[in-house]
């Protein structure tokens, strides 16, 4: 079982407002997109598109 799976809404709402307030969610998403780019993770293109897409809105406050 996936650690999300095991998190209620309410945790997973938490988890994620936390991250966002100590700017850990923006360095999460762009080390991602690195070992991406770099060739030390594997993910489908839509994925890779999408991280894009949520590191453009995570930067622009």
């Amino acid at each position: 079982m996936k650690t999300i799976d095991r998190l209620s809404y309410d945790e997973q709402k938490l988890l994620v407002e936390t991250l966002l307030r100590q700017d850990y969610a923006i360095e999460l998403i762009s080390s991602e997109i690195n070992d991406i780019e770099s060739g030390l993770k594997q993910v489908d293109e839509g994925n890779y598109h999408r991280l894009k897409l949520l590191y453009d809105r995570l930067r622009i406050k």
